[in-house]
């Protein structure tokens, strides 16, 4: 059967629904009408997009610097738009004021069956993108953006996962080099049935969709190698990780195994007390000292370890003479903790830095968003 092929008019098409999602999320989203902006179709369409572009990356990422990694996001959508607007979205000033131009210029006029067609060929102002999936060497200060690298947990315990997700791979497909989605623990089905997005989906729409999120998430990349230097996971270091050429192995879509590597890069917990490796009280994977974390970034010729999963009280926490981060990015993490989120930024001469987001008190949660400062901790340089 002959392949069809793609045409510039369908990309167009392609590129002004996906813009039309992001401008909905930054400029019309509120709690009492998330669930009136989209229909079951257009997320599953956008789940299966960003699946087919996602999945056409290696399952460990190659990234250079500059770039800024996230932990933990668990629904907290507001949380997340405030971050963006604290520490920069991954749009130039330009790209912003286009989508709002657009979406609430949209609003407030009735679209005949013309106007509708033009809205969905329009699309943003375009970058140059890399070819033939290489990356470019990004100058972020001169184009005006940041580029982002999220450690996982998207989902689960907070009230919009949903967004969290569509937000991120809407930006994914629309600006593929400024945005990358390393895989939680709670992107697994047996994990995010029980803890709040299966409830969230099936609520808001139907169990079809909710499967169409997992298939997505099946094909999520494992870990990221930014500058040869550094290794980003959401949990933790493998034993069994002796050479990053193991990831080949790995045949995506898959689910997180119960053992393993991708079971300890998604499940594994620093531990001060032991020193090489010791069963998790989590009931998978292990934890890991000292002693573990040095052979492991020896034997792989790394410096440094960036990984998300344990809530910290003050958004990060250092192990093992800053060997390795724990970046948690879900402030007053489930209403229940008095954590502070954490945006950690990598300049282009690995010097790192660290963001502090903390939401005002008091506030509504969609009041927060336009009320908190970061704080600069300038902490180390590789």
């Amino acid at each position: 059967m002959a392949k069809e092929k793609i045409t510039s008019e369908d990309q167009k098409k392609v590129r002004g629904f996906v813009n039309k999602i992001i401008g909905k999320l930054m400029f019309k989203w509120k709690h009492r009408t998330a669930m009136d902006l989209f229909c079951p179709a257009e997320l599953a369409e956008l789940c299966l997009r960003a699946r087919e572009l996602i999945w056409s990356e290696p399952i460990c990422l190659n990234l250079q610097t500059p770039i800024c990694v996230m932990g933990d996001l668990h629904g907290q959508f507001d949380d997340l738009l405030g971050m963006f607007d604290s520490n920069g979205w991954p749009l130039t000033d330009a790209e912003q004021k286009w989508f709002q131009e657009k979406t609430l210029r949209g609003s407030k006029r009735k679209q005949n069956k013309s106007d509708l067609k033009s809205t969905q060929q329009d699309s943003a102002p375009q970058f140059q993108r890399s070819q033939a999936g290489g990356e470019l060497k990004p100058d972020t200060e001169q184009l005006g953006y940041k580029r982002y690298l999220f450690l996982g947990d998207y989902v689960d315990r907070g009230p919009y996962s949903m967004e969290v997700v569509t937000l991120l791979i809407a930006l994914k497909l629309a600006y593929p080099d400024r945005v990358y989605m390393l895989r939680g623990n709670h992107e697994s089905r047996s994990v995010n049935c029980h803890y709040g997005f299966f409830r969230e989906v099936t609520y808001r729409y139907d169990s079809q969709l909710y499967e169409c999120f997992q298939n997505l998430f099946n094909v999520f990349p494992f870990c990221a190698i930014i500058e040869n230097v550094i290794i980003c996971m959401h949990g933790g270091i493998s034993e069994q990780l002796t050479h990053l050429n193991q990831f080949t192995a790995f045949k995506r879509p898959l689910e997180i195994p119960d053992v393993g590597v991708l079971a300890d890069l998604t499940w594994a917990d620093p531990d001060p007390t032991v020193k090489t490796y010791k069963a998790s009280s989590r009931g998978a994977s292990y934890v890991f000292g000292s002693q573990a974390l040095r052979a492991f970034l020896k034997k792989l010729n790394l410096q440094m370890v960036i990984r998300a999963h344990q809530v910290v009280e003050d958004g990060y926490e250092f192990f093992d003479g800053r060997r390795l981060v724990t970046i948690f990015s879900a402030p007053n993490y489930c209403g229940q903790n008095d954590n502070t989120a954490a945006i950690l930024c990598i300049d282009k001469n690995l010097k790192i830095s660290i963001v502090v987001y903390r939401p005002a008190i008091g506030l509504p949660h969609a009041e927060r968003r336009f009320t908190s400062n970061p704080i600069y901790d300038i902490t180390c340089c590789l």
